[in-house]
């Protein structure tokens, strides 16, 4: 399966392809032989949704005619499944199970570094951000690590650091990128890594670019191996970032609307633009079946807002913070 996004993500293309032509779609014969797979890069167009707001939406493929319902559902059971934005694609198959696939903050976020590394973003601000100065950059929390890859084919980066907290999403990046611009793939915590590479080693240098597409959803008392729940790295980094950057180095990041008023209660050192934002929504089952988190985010201003399928809904916003 691959799922293709337009560059402005106003289109959702849903392909099947390799042995899913003959598994999923019946071509299982050809020249009058019968065909039990095909190459990867065999591909057929299945359906198109416009204006996408997720990347899995059950309940737009629910709304199509039986047929086309099923085969939709069923594509999206199969592995491989590659997801490709602007050109650049990850694949996550059987050896990534446990990892985050790219979401729609995914999507919003590429778009985002498309702003600023392709469609000269920065050139519009007041802040003197030269982006052919970006040259160390680190990514805290890759996931599938589609970022890290969009960012090395779109930017004049020299050299960056991959890192996840969950090493089989370490080894996704590993398996994905082949760049030689990669010092070090790391598992473990990334911020213990951006004070290690930043602070005490001898010799230590700081980043022209930090990406982080952090946890965002706010849980009192929340575990920080956790990858659902938890804004402490979010908030240290708004608050704190500007000693692991270079003048004019910057930080990308994502703040939902549940986050906001609390990343926000004190005013950040460091300047903000919004480069992005989206309203999508709220579809974590961990977090909309645990009565106590739902109760905690109601009474921080979550409100029950059923549309187009789902009832609860947030804001996502790609942001950039900038050393002065």
């Amino acid at each position: 399966m691959i799922i293709r996004m337009s560059n402005d993500l106003k289109e959702q293309k849903i392909y099947a392809n390799g042995d899913e032509l003959a598994i999923v779609m019946g071509f299982d014969r050809e020249d009058g032989k019968r065909v039990v797979g095909y190459p990867l890069d065999r591909e057929m167009v299945v359906h198109t949704f416009d204006n996408p707001v997720l990347m899995t939406d059950n309940y737009r493929i629910s709304q199509l005619n039986p047929t086309l319902r099923d085969t939709i559902f069923a594509l999206y059971e199969s592995r491989p499944r590659i997801v490709e934005y602007d050109g650049v694609s990850i694949i996550w198959d059987q050896r990534h199970s446990n990892v985050w696939g790219p979401s729609i903050d995914t999507m919003l976020f590429a778009k985002a570094l498309r702003k600023i590394f392709v469609e000269n973003y920065c050139e519009n601000l007041t802040v003197d951000i030269d982006i052919n100065n970006i040259k160390r950059a680190i990514e805290i929390g890759c996931g599938s690590a589609l970022l890290s890859k969009y960012a090395l084919a779109k930017s004049k980066i020299e050299n960056i650091i991959i890192n996840d907290i969950n090493p089989d999403a370490v080894r996704c990046a590993i398996d994905n990128i082949r760049d030689n611009r990669i010092s070090l793939f790391m598992d473990g915590d990334g911020l213990e890594l951006l004070r290690y590479e930043t602070g005490i080693r001898y010799q230590a240098k700081k980043f022209d670019l930090v990406i982080c597409n952090a946890p965002y959803v706010p849980r009192p008392d929340s575990v920080g191996g956790n990858p659902y729940e938890g804004i402490e790295l979010l908030n240290h980094l708004i608050h704190n970032g500007q000693q692991y950057l270079n003048k004019g180095g910057i930080i990308i990041t994502n703040i939902s609307s549940l986050a906001w008023d609390l990343v926000f209660k004190e005013t950040p050192e460091m300047r903000m633009n919004i480069i992005e934002s989206m309203k999508v929504p709220l579809k974590v089952n961990n977090i909309l079946n645990n009565k106590s988190w739902l109760d905690y985010l109601r009474r921080s201003g979550l409100k029950s807002e059923y549309n187009n399928g789902y009832e609860y809904w947030q804001e996502i916003n790609i942001t950039m913070f900038s050393s002065e």
